[in-house]
């Protein structure tokens, strides 16, 4: 259960990344504009390396829960809180504005904050949110 919630997570994630690195942008997206192409069908697999954690027996803070959104092969680990806002980044690198939009848009969708809820509330069953 816990791997099918983290797969469809970072999956939908990756599908923003994808778009933007095909010239769309997310006013496109906003406006149901897609780049298609055709490719073999394979078990999907990260292309951009972002990837969404949610540990458990975490803590709130600021009374909130958060996600840590990580890239490991750039040493970038942020935690986020779920609308979003930035807490804080560690390792030598930031991330670009472009994923910072991206995640932004992700965000915005209330099922995929729904998806994340329902993660932060499996793995932090003490901290319901």
């Amino acid at each position: 259960m816990n791997n099918e919630i983290v797969n469809k997570i970072d999956q939908g994630f990756d599908v923003i990344l994808f778009q933007l690195s095909k010239g769309n942008t997310i006013e496109g997206l906003k406006q149901g504009k897609l780049w298609m192409g055709f490719e073999q069908i394979k078990e999907w697999k990260s292309m951009f390396g972002y990837q969404f954690h949610i540990y458990s027996n975490d803590h709130f803070i600021d009374k909130k829960p958060h996600f840590h959104l990580k890239k490991i092969s750039d040493s970038i680990d942020c935690r986020f809180f779920f609308d979003g806002t930035v807490y804080d980044c560690q390792g030598p690198n930031v991330l670009e504005k472009k994923v910072i939009k991206a995640l932004e848009y992700f965000l915005s969708k209330p099922n995929n904050q729904n998806m994340l809820i329902e993660f932060w509330n499996i793995k932090n069953p003490k901290y319901k949110f």
